[in-house]
């Protein structure tokens, strides 16, 4: 087996929790600056969803520690990799974790597709906060996080095709399994 080759876990885990991602943020960009309410179900329910798939990523990732670079790069490339693998992670669980913190202190509630975790707290027909300071934190983290994470999502598929089209070398393969 070659020394650069990814497992099937790491792989697995790295592509389910991009894609789920990209999808939640492209549905939290489309909701709110549309205004398509109606999606706000499918996005909570995704967003706990991808909580439990990015749990063990972490897990996995801070066990196996974060793989060699395939080619050579400069001790700054390599810390600023390094870096943005960790801002990326970090931002992969932060973003669910301050959703969930933001719709449960917010009122609204959790659900994941009709499976109430937390109930919405309303009173007089109204959504009320359980905890105004929680949520607005967290609606702001949430808010935040998402343009970080989706600047971060954009620098990390650039570095890919950097490495693959004018590199030439084998670290995009890897994460495809091609190695």
């Amino acid at each position: 087996m070659n020394q650069h080759a990814l497992s099937t876990t790491t792989r697995l885990l790295h592509w389910l929790v991009g894609l789920t991602m990209l999808s939640l943020i492209t549905i939290g960009f489309y909701m709110v600056n549309l205004e398509a309410w109606a999606l706000y179900p499918t996005h909570k329910a995704l967003g706990v969803l991808a909580l439990l798939l990015i749990l063990p990523r972490a897990i996995h990732r801070v066990r196996q520690g974060f793989p060699k670079p395939v080619a050579d790069m400069s001790v700054t490339m390599q810390k600023l990799s390094h870096s943005a693998h960790w801002l990326l992670l970090l931002g992969t669980l932060f973003m669910p974790i301050s959703g969930m913190l933001y719709s449960g202190f917010g009122g609204y509630g959790i659900d994941i597709f009709g499976l109430t975790l937390v109930h919405e707290n309303i009173v007089n027909d109204e959504v009320v906060a359980i905890n105004e300071h929680i949520f607005i934190v967290a609606k702001n983290a949430h808010s935040l996080i998402g343009y970080a994470l989706s600047a971060l999502i954009v620098a990390h598929i650039g570095a890919a095709v950097k490495h693959h089209v004018i590199d030439k070398d084998a670290t995009l393969n890897r994460m495809l399994g091609k190695l």
